[in-house]
């Protein structure tokens, strides 16, 4: 073989064909050093350069060869992909559409476009290049991958499922669509068959960290705990290393601490978004006098715990001084709470079926001053708005209990002095802004009807009845232990629950046998229509159990609006206080204990003691009417005091933590 550019050049190829890089890289650079002017030789070496990891250098070898020769669509997509990585966004959209300015019939670059647009929250864009793609190329699985996680980000189940469906048809083998079709079926509450498909994709891929992650998250939603201490550590180990798959919400409810839930959170977000750096111009600064625009974004705004939890909030704030604006991204469900909500704000904006793109530019053209994210990383939530900086001051809190972890992406976060104290500060990303009572308002005009008779209510017509209507996936062994340790030691007492069905409560009931509990001792609650109705049957109840170390929220104020005591456990999260801080803006820090045993001791004396617990429910019920709790009016003028300190804070450029007084009620 002679020593001219085509000979090296095609060693070259060997060489990289044969695996062996650096090899290849040597005999491409001496084909150019024979022809400086061969795109092609230009383009081989980019690719080798790609494959060394020296993303840089084969970005300029792309940009070289597409100079040389400006219909090389190759160059075109590898360019776009490297771009991609390389965060350089705009860039990458307009080399994919390039390149299919050329030739539009190329497949590969339209999907990586679509990809791409998926990535930017375009979600409506991202789905017209995959069904090109798909007109053009029937069976291709990747495509139909591609389609369902679209589908499934806007929560369209049945699309989702069967694009996914064919992909995994098409190839059984496809790891990523397994996963992603088991997330689908868990959204549609088929648990025992997203089971199945995360342990599919776990046995393609054993490796696979994100299937490992969202098994355990869904083995805690229906109470399979008999993994869950290997599945735990496994997962605590990939917080540790800064691994970016474990979903932020599933460690609220292991015994995670503030440390690895913020790395989780960080993590994650930077793998996941793309943060527009936070601007300090115009957008949102209404004139001195003018009202400021506080935006509410939630896919929650409805017969929810979150919507009902702030429909009386949103009819109280002050209107004087700001104007209130909810942006929905989830469906109407008809119900009485969206109603109100949508009478009780300013403007609803029903934002449903817009990618994070659209919504973003809606609230930016809008002038919001301060959006309220109220899902942080619940089911359904969408921090690609957030992401996108769309108002000067962004703001976490109320419904979800912890941090973003990245900084930029939200100014504040809601707490208040017993849930986040200021020397918690460091467990946050966010600027601490604390209300000077409980973060989470309880309604004090609900009304809480003549309790029904217990047969009514499925309950026995004696014995001591603990409950805790919280959601399974708050659950643990170390929680239920305590628990059926009381059903032991108190003869006749029951454990009161919120419904379960299918695995979950299979599950659970096979827990409580395991611990010597009959299946007369546990019941369930049948579905109540109303809230009226909840609370009053929930006050037929003796002593409600908060859940450790997820705590309770909206059921543990409903248990204490009722007039059911409640006996919590502190931790050092948000999450594992705020029954903490509920406890204190009701009058009864008495019933908070400092860890598992005198969590026991508590609820034992209390079940033993009927008088002791009488006389803290007649002080709970006169409490009710007159401590900050349930004081909705005086928590929606704090909560205006707190939003206009921001604006002002913003409007002079800095950003500090708020601790804001009670204001002398």
């Amino acid at each position: 073989m002679t020593d001219s550019g085509d000979d090296w050049c095609q060693r070259g190829i060997l060489a990289q064909q044969r695996g062996e890089l650096e090899t290849a890289r040597i005999c491409l650079e001496r084909a150019i050093a024979c022809n400086r002017d061969n795109y092609v030789y230009h383009y081989n070496l980019s690719v080798v350069l790609e494959g060394l990891g020296r993303l840089a250098e084969a970005a300029s070898g792309y940009e070289r060869v597409i100079g040389m020769q400006p219909d090389c669509v190759q160059a075109c997509n590898n360019l776009g992909n490297l771009y991609r990585v390389a965060g350089r966004l705009d860039e990458a959209a307009a080399i994919y559409r390039h390149a299919l300015t050329l030739r539009p019939d190329y497949c590969e670059a339209r999907n990586n476009l679509g990809t791409l647009l998926k990535d930017l929250g375009q979600l409506q864009d991202a789905l017209e290049c995959y069904r090109q793609v798909l007109s053009q190329v029937p069976g291709f699985a990747a495509v139909y991958y591609n389609i369902g996680n679209v589908f499934l980000e806007l929560q369209k189940l049945e699309d989702a499922a069967w694009h996914l469906e064919q992909a995994v048809a098409i190839q059984p083998d496809f790891v990523l669509a397994c996963h992603s079709l088991a997330c689908v079926y868990r959204d549609q509450g088929r648990a025992e068959e997203a089971q199945a498909w995360y342990r599919r994709a776990l046995e393609l891929a054993p490796d696979f960290q994100e299937a490992a992650a969202y098994l355990l998250h869904l083995m805690m939603e229906v109470c399979d705990w008999a993994e869950l201490p290997r599945r735990y550590a496994q997962m605590m180990r990939l917080v540790e290393a800064g691994h970016r798959v474990v979903p932020p919400f599933t460690l609220l409810g292991l015994p995670a601490g503030a440390r690895e839930q913020r790395a989780c959170a960080e993590a994650y977000c930077r793998a996941k978004l793309l943060v527009k750096p936070a601007g300090s111009g115009a957008r949102g600064a209404h004139a001195a006098g003018e009202r400021i625009r506080i935006g509410y974004c939630s896919g929650d705004m409805g017969n929810h715990p979150v919507g009902n939890l702030l429909a009386p909030v949103f009819e109280r704030h002050g209107r004087r001084r700001l104007e209130i604006l909810v942006y929905s991204y989830g469906p109407d469900d008809g119900s009485e709470t969206r109603r109100r909500i949508m009478a009780g704000c300013d403007q609803f904006v029903d934002v449903c079926g817009l990618d994070d793109a659209q919504v973003a530019g809606r609230i930016e053209a809008d002038g919001v001053g301060i959006l309220v994210d109220l899902q942080g990383f619940t089911k359904g939530s969408r921090p690609g708005i957030l992401a996108r900086r769309p108002a000067p001051v962004q703001v976490v809190g109320l419904g979800y209990a912890g941090t973003f972890g990245l900084p930029g992406l939200v100014d504040y976060l809601l707490g208040d002095p017993v849930a986040t104290p200021p020397e918690h500060a460091g467990h946050y990303c966010e600027t601490l802004a604390l209300l000077p009572h409980c973060l989470l308002p309880g309604d004090g005009l609900r009304r809480v009807g003549e309790a029904p008779a217990r047969v009514q209510a499925g309950l026995p017509e004696e014995g001591f009845v603990f409950c805790s209507f919280n959601t399974p996936f708050k659950f643990n062994p170390e929680s239920f232990d305590i628990w059926c340790r009381l059903l032991h030691a108190v003869p006749g007492s029951i454990l009161w629950l919120r419904q379960m069905h299918g695995l979950a409560r299979a599950n659970f009931m096979r827990e409580a046998s395991r611990r010597g509990i009959g299946e007369d001792r546990i019941r369930f609650a049948a579905v109540e229509p109303t809230i009226a109705g909840h609370l009053a049957r929930l006050s037929l109840a003796d002593l409600a159990l908060d859940t450790f170390p997820y705590h309770s929220h909206t059921t543990g104020l409903d248990a204490l609006w009722s007039g059911v005591p409640m006996v919590t456990r502190a931790g050092e999260t948000l999450a594992g206080r705020l029954g903490v801080s509920m406890l204190h803006a009701v009058g009864l820090p008495e019933l908070v204990t400092c860890d598992g045993e005198g969590y026991f001791a508590l609820a034992l004396e209390l079940a033993q003691h009927p008088q002791r617990l009488r006389a803290i429910r007649e002080r709970l019920w006169v409490n009710r009417s007159c401590c900050p709790l349930f004081d909705t009016a005086r928590y929606a003028r704090d909560l205006d005091r707190l939003y206009e300190r921001m604006w002002r804070d913003w409007r002079a450029g800095k950003k500090e933590m708020i601790v804001l007084e009670a204001d002398g009620e």
